[in-house]
């Protein structure tokens, strides 16, 4: 793949020596079947539930396609369709889901809440995860856009100390999605893990078709604690295909410390093997700044902005702009 641009709360740019492989990248969004699942969110915001559309917190799926679909959602390893549901073409479909049944909670446990989509024609799909004061959405990959081989990009805590409950600014964190039985997991963190797994030592899980498992930082309640901070550059490798999905439980970009208030950050991430080397940027009009990360697989990457800046970056190193 020649170009492959991320857009979301941040602009991600990759690079490494993987770019030849062309034929192993995947150009369409659209597909019939699906493995993804939500990360940690700011779920504590809970309210009333008069309708489905006003609580203070829920997960929802929406599905476009230019063919009438006839589609169903599976829950973990489930054989029976939790969802399902016809797509007219060229109208939206929300799908609302009780955020208990499938979003992921704390870090480094397996949780049977992975979703299967399948669909008898090509559909798009969008996850929403939605709080009164905190939301994001994430485009999602079919199947066949799955890989073996990631880096996470996530982003800096903004830890809290003065609010133990809410968990405002807490972890950064990703999340592993298994399609199938038996899957061996290798997950090398750049940082100390919420449960004490040291910063670059793998470490091994197994997943079975429709498990998760969702990887945070530490989140000691002292700034300073060592350790602590940014999961970007965590390498995930499996012998088998999976999915993956990070950002932050809740954050602020740019990271400051005089700031009130705080956004999930929830984005699927492409395989190794479909990062490019050309990427063209479309700052907003509207916004004051743009925040871009620059994340390397190999050594001795030299990046280029514009017509003259370069820099050189090592094997998982970030660049921010």
């Amino acid at each position: 793949m020649k170009k492959y641009l991320f857009i979301i709360h941040l602009l991600f740019l990759f690079s490494g020596s993987v770019f030849g492989q062309a034929d192993k990248c995947r150009r369409s969004t659209e597909g019939k079947e699906f493995w993804f699942g939500f990360m940690e969110g700011r779920n504590y915001q809970l309210g009333p539930k008069d309708s489905v559309y006003h609580v203070a917190h829920y997960c929802e799926i929406t599905l476009t396609s230019s063919s009438v679909c006839n589609y169903q959602i599976y829950i973990g390893n489930s054989a029976t369709a939790s969802y399902a549901g016809v797509v007219t073409p060229n109208i939206p479909v929300k799908v609302w889901i009780d955020w208990t049944l499938v979003e992921a909670r704390d870090s480094e446990t397996i949780q049977d809440k992975a979703l299967h989509l399948i669909s008898d024609n090509p559909v798009n799909v969008y996850a929403l995860n939605w709080s009164d004061s905190s939301s994001e959405v994430a485009l999602i990959f079919p199947q066949e856009s799955l890989g073996n081989e990631y880096y996470a990009m996530c982003y800096t805590p903004h830890v809290n100390g003065a609010n133990t409950t809410s968990g405002n600014g807490r972890n950064s964190e990703f999340l592993v999605v298994a399609s199938q039985d038996n899957t061996t997991v290798w997950i090398t963190p750049s940082k100390v893990t919420d449960q004490g797994k040291p910063a670059y030592v793998p470490f091994l899980v197994t997943l079975n078709r429709g498990q998760l498992y969702q990887v945070q930082s530490d989140n000691h309640l002292i700034p300073t604690w060592p350790g602590q901070g940014d999961l970007t550059g965590s390498y995930i490798k499996s012998d088998k295909p999976i999915a993956l999905y990070s950002g932050s439980l809740s954050t602020t970009i740019p990271y400051g410390t005089n700031v009130s208030a705080w956004d999930h950050l929830y984005e699927q991430m492409p395989p190794l093997q479909t990062w490019g080397r050309k990427f063209i940027t479309v700052p907003l009009s509207t916004r004051h700044e743009d925040t871009y990360r620059i994340l390397a697989a190999e050594n001795n990457t030299s990046v280029r902005i514009g017509k003259y800046d370069t820099c050189i970056l090592a094997k998982r190193n970030l660049l921010r702009i």
